[in-house]
């Protein structure tokens, strides 16, 4: 994470944000009581996805980075 450019990182804590704010919302209803559970898991998913795909790109560029020193 540490060589990780600064808009990564914001949404990688965006995404973070975002999963904990679903599983919250998803057991207490808080935020908006008429999303189904369903509709809570497909946010989660999509979050996760979000979040893993710029994982992957990061480290690539990471690699590529260095492969070109």
């Amino acid at each position: 994470m540490k060589k990780y450019r600064i808009l990564s990182k914001v949404i990688l804590t965006i995404c973070l944000c975002g999963i904990i704010l679903a599983i919250i919302n998803g057991f207490t209803g808080i935020i908006n009581s008429s999303i189904q559970m369903s509709g809570t898991v497909i946010c989660i998913s999509l979050l996760l996805v979000a979040g893993v795909t710029i994982i992957l790109l990061e480290d690539a560029r990471i690699k590529k980075e260095q492969r070109n020193r």
